[in-house]
Protein backbone atom coordinates (compact mmCIF):
# COMPACT_ATOMS: atom_id res chain seq x y z
CA UNK A 1 0.00 0.00 0.00
CA UNK A 2 1.04 3.50 -0.48
CA UNK A 3 1.53 5.69 2.10
CA UNK A 4 -0.84 8.74 2.53
CA UNK A 5 1.04 11.65 3.24
CA UNK A 6 -2.68 13.80 3.45
CA UNK A 7 -3.70 12.84 6.88
CA UNK A 8 -2.47 13.22 10.55
CA UNK A 9 -3.68 12.57 14.30
CA UNK A 10 -2.76 15.29 16.45
CA UNK A 11 -3.20 14.83 20.38
CA UNK A 12 -3.46 17.94 22.77
CA UNK A 13 -3.05 17.09 25.92
CA UNK A 14 -3.22 18.92 29.29
CA UNK A 15 0.39 19.70 30.40
CA UNK A 16 -0.42 20.25 33.89
CA UNK A 17 -1.25 16.26 34.78
CA UNK A 18 0.27 13.94 36.39
CA UNK A 19 3.27 12.16 34.14
CA UNK A 20 1.00 8.37 34.25
CA UNK A 21 -2.39 10.32 33.58
CA UNK A 22 -0.63 12.35 30.63
CA UNK A 23 0.93 8.73 29.27
CA UNK A 24 -2.75 7.32 29.35
CA UNK A 25 -4.32 10.11 27.84
CA UNK A 26 -1.78 9.57 25.05
CA UNK A 27 -2.31 5.76 24.88
CA UNK A 28 -5.58 5.69 24.81
CA UNK A 29 -6.39 8.51 22.65
CA UNK A 30 -3.93 6.60 19.95
CA UNK A 31 -5.37 3.42 20.42
CA UNK A 32 -8.59 3.94 19.51
CA UNK A 33 -7.73 5.87 16.13
CA UNK A 34 -5.54 3.38 15.22
CA UNK A 35 -8.57 0.83 15.58
CA UNK A 36 -10.89 2.97 14.10
CA UNK A 37 -8.44 3.02 10.86
CA UNK A 38 -8.42 -0.50 10.51
CA UNK A 39 -6.66 -1.93 7.76
CA UNK A 40 -5.55 1.60 6.29
CA UNK A 41 -3.16 1.96 9.58
CA UNK A 42 0.02 1.18 8.11
CA UNK A 43 0.75 0.21 4.55
CA UNK A 44 2.07 -3.41 5.21
CA UNK A 45 2.65 -6.47 7.96
CA UNK A 46 6.76 -5.43 8.42
CA UNK A 47 10.05 -3.85 7.86
CA UNK A 48 13.05 -6.61 7.25
CA UNK A 49 16.36 -5.65 8.43
CA UNK A 50 19.40 -7.23 6.44
CA UNK A 51 19.21 -10.02 8.75
CA UNK A 52 15.78 -11.11 8.54
CA UNK A 53 13.68 -9.78 11.71
CA UNK A 54 10.69 -8.78 10.98
CA UNK A 55 9.86 -5.34 12.73
CA UNK A 56 5.37 -4.86 12.47
CA UNK A 57 5.08 -1.21 10.86
CA UNK A 58 3.70 1.37 13.09
CA UNK A 59 1.32 3.77 11.96
CA UNK A 60 1.57 5.45 8.21
CA UNK A 61 0.20 8.54 9.84
CA UNK A 62 2.50 11.34 11.51
CA UNK A 63 1.12 11.60 15.28
CA UNK A 64 1.72 15.06 16.61
CA UNK A 65 1.71 15.72 20.44
CA UNK A 66 0.53 18.95 21.60
CA UNK A 67 -0.15 20.76 24.88
CA UNK A 68 -2.77 22.86 26.64
CA UNK A 69 -3.04 24.31 29.57
CA UNK A 70 -6.67 23.84 31.04
CA UNK A 71 -9.80 21.49 30.47
CA UNK A 72 -11.58 24.75 29.50
CA UNK A 73 -8.58 25.32 26.31
CA UNK A 74 -9.73 21.44 25.69
CA UNK A 75 -13.56 21.79 26.20
CA UNK A 76 -13.47 24.53 23.72
CA UNK A 77 -11.63 22.77 21.00
CA UNK A 78 -13.83 19.92 21.73
CA UNK A 79 -16.15 21.96 20.69
CA UNK A 80 -14.67 22.86 16.96
CA UNK A 81 -14.00 19.35 16.45
CA UNK A 82 -17.73 18.50 16.91
CA UNK A 83 -18.79 20.69 14.74
CA UNK A 84 -16.87 18.83 12.00
CA UNK A 85 -17.07 15.23 10.48
CA UNK A 86 -13.78 14.72 11.81
CA UNK A 87 -12.25 11.23 13.74
CA UNK A 88 -11.87 11.87 17.17
CA UNK A 89 -11.80 11.13 20.72
CA UNK A 90 -12.36 13.41 24.06
CA UNK A 91 -10.09 11.21 26.86
CA UNK A 92 -11.86 12.29 30.26
CA UNK A 93 -11.17 12.00 33.96
CA UNK A 94 -13.83 9.44 34.52
CA UNK A 95 -12.08 7.48 31.81
CA UNK A 96 -9.37 6.90 34.52
CA UNK A 97 -11.30 6.74 37.14
CA UNK A 98 -13.81 3.94 36.70
CA UNK A 99 -12.61 0.89 35.27
CA UNK A 100 -15.95 -0.01 34.37
CA UNK A 101 -18.10 0.85 31.44
CA UNK A 102 -20.95 0.94 33.35
CA UNK A 103 -19.45 3.34 36.57
CA UNK A 104 -17.97 5.50 33.19
CA UNK A 105 -21.51 5.92 32.13
CA UNK A 106 -23.17 6.64 35.49
CA UNK A 107 -20.48 8.81 36.49
CA UNK A 108 -21.27 10.81 32.69
CA UNK A 109 -24.71 10.82 32.50
CA UNK A 110 -25.17 12.69 35.91
CA UNK A 111 -22.61 15.95 34.26
CA UNK A 112 -23.29 18.32 31.59
CA UNK A 113 -20.56 18.60 28.58
CA UNK A 114 -19.30 21.76 30.56
CA UNK A 115 -19.09 19.60 33.51
CA UNK A 116 -16.77 16.97 32.59
CA UNK A 117 -12.69 17.18 33.17
CA UNK A 118 -11.36 16.87 29.45
CA UNK A 119 -7.36 15.24 29.85
CA UNK A 120 -6.94 15.01 26.09
CA UNK A 121 -8.30 15.44 22.76
CA UNK A 122 -7.16 13.63 19.58
CA UNK A 123 -8.04 14.29 15.90
CA UNK A 124 -7.73 12.65 12.74
CA UNK A 125 -7.78 14.00 9.19
CA UNK A 126 -6.92 16.26 6.63
CA UNK A 127 -3.59 17.99 7.55
CA UNK A 128 -4.95 21.48 6.90
CA UNK A 129 -7.92 20.67 8.78
CA UNK A 130 -6.83 19.46 11.58
CA UNK A 131 -3.56 21.43 11.41
CA UNK A 132 -6.34 24.51 11.46
CA UNK A 133 -8.49 23.31 14.35
CA UNK A 134 -5.38 22.31 16.82
CA UNK A 135 -2.69 25.67 15.62
CA UNK A 136 -2.35 27.88 18.57
CA UNK A 137 -1.51 24.91 20.73
CA UNK A 138 1.82 24.61 21.01
CA UNK A 139 4.10 21.27 20.65
CA UNK A 140 4.90 19.37 23.33
CA UNK A 141 8.10 19.82 24.95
Amino acid sequence: MEQDFSRRLVIVVRKDLEGWHIANTIAHIAAYIGNKLGSTFGTGDFFNSKDGIKFPRNSQYPIIIKRASSSEQLQNLAEKVRATSLMHLCFVREMIDYASDDELQKSLGEKGTAEIELLGVGVFGPNEEVSSLTKKFGLWD
